[in-house]
C-alpha cells in the first residue's frame, strides 16, 4: 500500500511538472508554430467572370500593382501569419518585380472592361510557378461612373526550391533552383545525379527560363543535360543541349500562339555496357508551330476558330547497331507537317481542393473540337494522316466536374487506312464532401482504346495506364481501363506542410490482336499513399505511394513502393494545343 501511495504522489507531481511545461507561452508559441490547424475558407464554386460582370463595359482608368507577403492571405486580408519561418522566408524572398507582373498582363487602360479577359489574365497569373494567388479586384472611380480602376493582388510563392530523387541506395538526384531569380521572372536550376554504377558517377544538367519576355508573353528555355533518357527506352542516358520558345494561347481575346524547340541528343555508354547491347545513337530534331485565333475582337461570345500548322523533324546521324531498333520508329528519321482547325468555347469556374492544398484552382468548362490533317514520313514511307478530337466539360455550381473526350485517327497508304485509332474517355470528380476534420473529394475516370489495322506504329500497352504497372512486353489491340480515387484533405498542417491521404483501385481489360494470345487479359490492382505539399513553397507535391497487384507478370512486382518529389498536379484548363497525331499511349 505504502508503494502504491508513493507511486501516485509521484504520478501527481509528473503531472503537474509536464502540465507546467506544456502550457507556459514558449511552449504554446512553439506547438502553435509547428503543429497549427489553419483557419479554414468557405469553398465555394463560382464562375470565374461572376465578380467583374457588373463592370462590363466601363473604361479601365488606371491598374495598379499590389504585392502581399507570406505573412497575409489572398482571401483575408486581415488574417496575418507572424512566425519566425514567415519572416525568414521574407528576408531570403525577392518580391517579384512590379514589371514582371505588367509583362504578364495582356488588360489595357483606356480600354473597357471585358469580364471574361479580366478573368482569363487573373487565371493566367495564377499559372505562373513564381506566383501563389491572384485576384483582381474592381473599384469604381468617385465622379466618373463609366470608369473604374483595376487593383491586381499576387502573392508569391518562394522561389527557392530543391528537388530529389531516390532509386536505389546508391542512386539518387538533387537539384537546386530559384523559379524568380531577383524577381525578375527567370528560372535557373542545376541538377547533379549520383549513381555508383556510373562512370563518371556525377552527372549534372543545368536550365535557364525567361518568362514573358518584354511583355510579349513569349517564354524561352534553354539547358544542358547528363541526366536525360529522352527518346530512348530508357536504358541509355542521353547528353543533350534544347532551346525552346513558346508562346501559349492566354485568352481567346489573344491572336496568335505558337512555339519552337530544337535538340541535339546523342547516347552515352556510362555503364559500360557492351558493344553489342548497347544503343549507340546520335540525332538532332526540330519542332515548330503557329496558329491564329479567328475572331478574337469578338466580344459578345467566347466562340472561337483557331488554325494551326506544325512542322517536325527528327534526324539520325548515327542509328543504333541493333536490328530490331532499325525497324522501329522511335530510333529512325521521322517528319511530318500536320495541319489542324479547332472550334472552342470554353469558360472557368474557380473552386479549391481539386488537386491543390486550398489555393484558388480553375476547372474548364465548354467544348473543343479539333481537326486534323496532314503527312507523315517515317521508317522511310510518306502516309497521309486525319484525326478528329472531341473534348466537352461540365461544371455543376455544387462542385461535381464531369469531362468527355473521344478522339480518332488513321494514316493511308495506296487509299487504305491503316495504323487507326479509337479511344473514348470519361472522368468524374465529386462534389468536396467537408467535414470539421476533413474535406473528401472522389475521383472516377473509364477508358476504352480500339487500335486497327496496326503496320508500322506499336499497338496499345497498359504502361503506366494502370499507375505503377510497366510490363516488360505487353501489347494488345483493345483496352478498357476503369480507376477510381479517394482524397481526403486534412485540416491539420505541420510547419506549413499539408498532407492528405489518398487510396485507389484500378483496373484493366488488354485484348491481343489475333492470332496473338495474351497469357493474361484482366489486371487490377490496388494504391494509396499520401501527397505533402506546401503552397507558399515552389516546388511541387511530394507523393508517397505503394502498389500492390495481385497476380505479378514480368516487369511487374506484386508489392513496390514509389517517392515522387516537385509533382505538378493540376486540372487541364488550356485553350488549344499544337497540332499532334491522336495519342496511343502515356
Amino acid at each position: 500500500m505504502a508503494m502504491v501511495l508513493m507511486w501516485t504522489g509521484l504520478s501527481a507531481q509528473i503531472d503537474s511538472v509536464k502540465n507546467r511545461i506544456m502550457n507556459n507561452r514558449v511552449s504554446k508559441e512553439v506547438k502553435n508554430r509547428i503543429w497549427r490547424k489553419p483557419k479554414d475558407t468557405t469553398v465555394v464554386t463560382v464562375k470565374s467572370e461572376a465578380a467583374f460582370m457588373p463592370y462590363k463595359d466601363k473604361f479601365i482608368r488606371r491598374i495598379y500593382i499590389r504585392q502581399i507577403g507570406f505573412e497575409r492571405s489572398i482571401y483575408d486580408s486581415s488574417r496575418r501569419i507572424r512566425d519566425r519561418i514567415t519572416r525568414l522566408a521574407n528576408t531570403l524572398h525577392y518580391d517579384t518585380r512590379e514589371s514582371v507582373i505588367r509583362n504578364h498582363l495582356f488588360l489595357r487602360e483606356k480600354r473597357q472592361l471585358n469580364p471574361y479577359k479580366v478573368a482569363d489574365n487573373e487565371r493566367y497569373l495564377r499559372d505562373l510557378d513564381f506566383i501563389l494567388d491572384s485576384k483582381i479586384i474592381v473599384h469604381r472611380v468617385p465622379g466618373q461612373p463609366d470608369s473604374v480602376d483595376l487593383e491586381v493582388v499576387t502573392r508569391d510563392v518562394f522561389s527557392l526550391g530543391l528537388t530529389g530523387s531516390v532509386k536505389g541506395l546508391d542512386e539518387y538526384v538533387v537539384g537546386v533552383y530559384d523559379a524568380n531569380v531577383g524577381g525578375m521572372g527567370q528560372r535557373v536550376q542545376a541538377d547533379v545525379g549520383i549513381e555508383g554504377g556510373r562512370e563518371p558517377v556525377l552527372a549534372w544538367d543545368v536550365i535557364y527560363r525567361k518568362s514573358s519576355i518584354m511583355g510579349t508573353l513569349i517564354n524561352a528555355y534553354a539547358g544542358y543535360t547528363r541526366l536525360d533518357n529522352s527518346r530512348s527506352l530508357g536504358e541509355e542516358y542521353e547528353h543533350a543541349f534544347f532551346v525552346r520558345l513558346d508562346r501559349p494561347l492566354v485568352s481567346p481575346y489573344s491572336r496568335f500562339a505558337g512555339g519552337f524547340e530544337a535538340s541535339q541528343n546523342w547516347s552515352k555508354n556510362v555503364y559500360r555496357t557492351s558493344d553489342s547491347l548497347f544503343r549507340q545513337y546520335r540525332y538532332n530534331f526540330e519542332d515548330a508551330w503557329v496558329g491564329y485565333n479567328l475572331g478574337a475582337n469578338s466580344f459578345n461570345n467566347r466562340h472561337r476558330y483557331f488554325a494551326a500548322m506544325r512542322y517536325f523533324r527528327q534526324h539520325y546521324s548515327r542509328q543504333p547497331s541493333q536490328e530490331w531498333d532499325r525497324v522501329r520508329g522511335l530510333y529512325n528519321d521521322q517528319r511530318f507537317l500536320l495541319g489542324s482547325f479547332t472550334f472552342y468555347d470554353q469558360n472557368f469556374y474557380k473552386t479549391r481542393y481539386v488537386y491543390g492544398f486550398g489555393r484558388t484552382e480553375d476547372v474548364p468548362y465548354g467544348q473543343t473540337i479539333t481537326l486534323t490533317s496532314g503527312w507523315m514520313e517515317e521508317l522511310a514511307e510518306k502516309r497521309l494522316y486525319t484525326g478528329l478530337s472531341v473534348l466537352k466539360s461540365f461544371v455543376h455550381k455544387g462542385g461535381n466536374f464531369y469531362q468527355i473526350e473521344g478522339a480518332f485517327g488513321t494514316f493511308y497508304r495506296d487509299k487504305r487506312a491503316e495504323d487507326a485509332f479509337l479511344s473514348i474517355s470519361g472522368q468524374y470528380y465529386s462534389k468536396l464532401f467537408v467535414t470539421k476534420r476533413l474535406k473528401v473529394r472522389q475521383l472516377v475516370e473509364a477508358g476504352y482504346a480500339r487500335a486497327f489495322q496496326p503496320r508500322i506504329r506499336e499497338m496499345l500497352t497498359l504502361n503506366e495506364e494502370l499507375r505503377g504497372f510497366s510490363p516488360d512486353s505487353l501489347y494488345g489491340a483493345q483496352r478498357i481501363i476503369l480507376r477510381t480515387e479517394t482524397t481526403l484533405f486534412t485540416n491539420w498542417q505541420f510547419a506549413g506542410f499539408r498532407c492528405a491521404p489518398f487510396v485507389s483501385l484500378e483496373s484493366a481489360h488488354l485484348r491481343a490482336q489475333s492470332p496473338v494470345v495474351l497469357p493474361k487479359n484482366f489486371f487490377w490492382g490496388a494504391t494509396g499513399g499520401f501527397r505533402i505539399r506546401n503552397e507558399n513553397l515552389i516546388f511541387g507535391t511530394i507523393e508517397l505511394r505503394a502498389f500492390y497487384f495481385p497476380e505479378a507478370i514480368d516487369g511487374v512486382d506484386h508489392l513496390s513502393f514509389r517517392v515522387t518529389t516537385n509533382l505538378r498536379l493540376k486540372y487541364s484548363g488550356r485553350f488549344v494545343t499544337p497540332p499532334s497525331l491522336v495519342r496511343y499511349n502515356n
